[in-house]
Parts: structure tokens; C-alpha cells; sequence
């Protein structure tokens, strides 16, 4: 049951920001949305995040559970542009050396930007009467009562003013939803809380997306295709339909062998995915269907 004397406060409109704002909506009065990015208004990458402009498709349970939050959700994205579709039956694997067969699944996932896919969410969540959001706004550090051991709010300052002045939010709860860039470890550190261990498994993994034109006879109707890495060689590519008519192709390799970004060079590092390969079970030579 919603309390509406209770506040929380989400810091950062990411989708883990964004879904927890959803969820936190049935139980609080008022939830806060804080978020350093100036957001856009239509579906353009943000700095806030990187991988952005990457290929995105977003698998069936994560489908479902959109759905679930969101009634219709999907069809709402389907009838701007996104595609849905059995990712068993409709997108050809190659994994670990194996070429797998395409067979009817209960499987349907959606095949759409980062950028589309979080501002359909956003929009959904800021339909929430309760649910507000307050953007180009730095969170400096949570404010706490040390006496009875919690965070009573945060302190924040706004990125579009000039005069550095920050301002106190109050709130029964703060959830952090800033990624990789959290400063959720130099806040504890700084509350005398020992760091965390750090371990480090250096892959060197690199890169590069490029966007074609999609066609209807493209990849023989498919909506996608993936070559997981394995070795020899420990490169990977990743191409997936998205909403305007385009394929989003990601290619990448490990411990720095790293597809180059001129044209060219793309090309052939996208054929080179394509060389036979021998089974390691079977003996027998097997290679990803031609589109």
C-alpha cells in the first residue's frame, strides 16, 4: 500500500533508475528522479550513456517484465518502428564453433535502440502522478543521521546554475542508479565503511558499431544474427534489425584485436567472421549461413 508520507529518491534516470522508480511508485508518495544529463526528447544517446550507440535488443523476459509494469509497452514500441519476434526461430546463432538450429520457441523478444527503448520507458514512467523527475542535477552526496545509523536524503546542485549553490532533498529512501560512475563506494569509504575488494580480469575487449539500411529480403526475412567469440581467433559480431528501416551491426575482439573503424576495414573484419571453421566436437567444418 502506497504510503503518501514517504519519499524516495532515485539517482539517475538510467533504465535500472527508471524501472526502480516504477516499482517504488506502489509504495511511496513521492519519488524522485535525479539525473545529470539534460534528456532529450526524442530518441537520441545521451552521455550518461555510453554504450548507447551500440547494438541493444532486448531479450524475452526483460519483454515480459516491460509489459508487466507497463501494459502494452510493446505494442506501443512495435507501432513506433521496433520489431518483435521469436529470437530462437528468427535470428541465426553461431555459437561456440556451432552453427544452432532455428526451431519455434515461446521465446519473442524486441529489436530496438538503447535510445528508443529507454525513452519509452521514461515516458511510461513520468505518466506516474507520483513519480517526479529533475534533470541537469548533480547529486554531491547523501545526507545521513549518523545518531540513528541511515541516509535521511541527498544534497544536490543543479548543473544549468552559476552560482554553486546546492540544495537539501529529503527522502526515507535513496537508491543508486548511477552506474559505473557511482560514487556510492566514496560516500561509504567517507562514512569510515571499508572499501570493497577490487578484482581485475583484463580482456582487452574492443568494438565499433556501424547502421545500414534494413531491406525486407535482407538476412532472407531474419531480424538478426550473432557470432558469439570463441577461440581461435576470439572475435564476435552482433547484427540486429531496429525501428527506421535499419540494421545495427556491432563487431568486436578480445585482448586487442579490435575491428577497424574506416570503411573498409569494417568490411573485412565483418567477412573474416564468415570463414569456415572446423567443429570442435564433431571433426566436421561448419560456417554461418550466408545472408
Amino acid at each position: 500500500m502506497r504510503d503518501p508520507d514517504k519519499c524516495a529518491i532515485v539517482i539517475g534516470a538510467s533504465m535500472g533508475g527508471l524501472l526502480a522508480a516504477r516499482a517504488l511508485a506502489d509504495y511511496y508518495g513521492e519519488v524522485i528522479i535525479l539525473e545529470s544529463d539534460a534528456l532529450p526528447d526524442s530518441y537520441e544517446p545521451r552521455k550518461g550513456v555510453p554504450q548507447g550507440r551500440h547494438t541493444h535488443g532486448l531479450l524475452a523476459r526483460g519483454r515480459e517484465a516491460l509489459d508487466q509494469l507497463f501494459p502494452g509497452f510493446t505494442e506501443e514500441m512495435v507501432v513506433q518502428g521496433a520489431t518483435t519476434g521469436d529470437i530462437v526461430d528468427k535470428v541465426l546463432w553461431f555459437n561456440h564453433g556451432f552453427y544452432l538450429c532455428n526451431a519455434p520457441s515461446k521465446l519473442h523478444g524486441l529489436a530496438i535502440s538503447r535510445p528508443m527503448l529507454e525513452g519509452g520507458v521514461r515516458r511510461r514512467v513520468l505518466r506516474l502522478p507520483n513519480v517526479r523527475l529533475q534533470e541537469r542535477c548533480a547529486v554531491l552526496e547523501p545526507t545521513i543521521d549518523r545518531d540513528r545509523c541511515r541516509v535521511t536524503g541527498v544534497r544536490v546542485q543543479s548543473r544549468g546554475g552559476s552560482n554553486g549553490v546546492s540544495q537539501m532533498i529529503s527522502g526515507d529512501l535513496v537508491v543508486d542508479a548511477s552506474g559505473r560512475g557511482s560514487s556510492s563506494p566514496a560516500w561509504l569509504h567517507g562514512w569510515g565503511y571499508p572499501k570493497p575488494r577490487d578484482e581485475l580480469v583484463k580482456v582487452n575487449l574492443g568494438y565499433a558499431t556501424r547502421q545500414y539500411r534494413r531491406l525486407p529480403e535482407h538476412l532472407r526475412g531474419m531480424s538478426g544474427a550473432i557470432i558469439a567469440a570463441c577461440p581461435p581467433d576470439w572475435r564476435f559480431g552482433v547484427l540486429l534489425s531496429q525501428e527506421g528501416d535499419r540494421w545495427i551491426v556491432t563487431l568486436g575482439g578480445y585482448f586487442g584485436d579490435h575491428p577497424p573503424t574506416d570503411d573498409n576495414g569494417f568490411l573485412d573484419f565483418a567477412r573474416s567472421l564468415q570463414k569456415l571453421r572446423y567443429s570442435r566436437l564433431s571433426g566436421k567444418r561448419s560456417h554461418f549461413p550466408h545472408p
